[in-house]
């Protein structure tokens, strides 16, 4: 009836299965021969096992952030494929010194700014671009968090552009949100004038 084996408890925030997916998942993130939107998708599915893993999951998923920029660097990539890929680069950031600073030396502040402040047109279609807009503040808000360096870079970066498009995004309803993280992102970066 007992077996005189002990038996290995499992628990899916073992690091291995976390590193194993993840070289999974990062093995698509960088097939060009897959359609974009599947690399995206895998792109956040590392970023959740990054955020669910802990620290060793975030140091196996910042093996990836490079490839993570560069598809949000591609022209003409679509508003999915871009919201796909900034939730990946959040849960791989979130709380993660180490990765914030990865991305910090990668120049994702550049990338970010310009897809933050370049004009839309104002189609219907383009609730995505917005919606894709408040993922750059969320991954903005994450970076940021607890890393004073990275808040100045942002500041002399993004200037008036970046201070005049975080007032207007936080005036549009943020709907299914925790939070404003254009208001909140304005205020971290001392914009909010008292």
């Amino acid at each position: 009836f007992f077996s005189s084996e002990k038996e290995e408890h499992y628990t899916p925030t073992d690091d291995i299965f976390h590193k194993q997916k993840i070289v999974r998942y990062g093995t698509d993130v960088r097939n060009i021969q897959l359609p974009l939107e599947q690399r995206a998708q895998a792109a956040k599915n590392i970023g959740l096992l990054a955020y669910t893993g802990g620290t060793n999951a975030g140091m196996h998923a910042s093996e990836y952030i490079q490839d993570l920029i560069a598809i949000l660097q591609m022209p003409n990539t679509s508003a999915k494929v871009r919201i796909l890929v900034l939730q990946g680069l959040c849960g791989i950031c979130y709380i993660n010194y180490s990765n914030q600073n990865k991305v910090k030396e990668l120049n994702i502040a550049h990338v970010l700014i310009a897809f933050l402040t370049e004009e839309e047109d104002s189609s219907p279609a383009n609730n995505s671009f917005t919606v894709a807009k408040f993922w750059v503040c969320y991954l903005l808000t994450v970076i940021c968090c607890n890393n004073i360096p990275y808040i100045k870079l942002l500041y002399e970066l993004g200037g008036q552009r970046l201070e005049t498009k975080l007032k207007f995004l936080s005036s549009i309803e943020w709907s299914g949100w925790p939070d404003n993280y254009a208001e909140v992102l304005f205020a971290l970066l001392g914009f909010h004038h008292v």
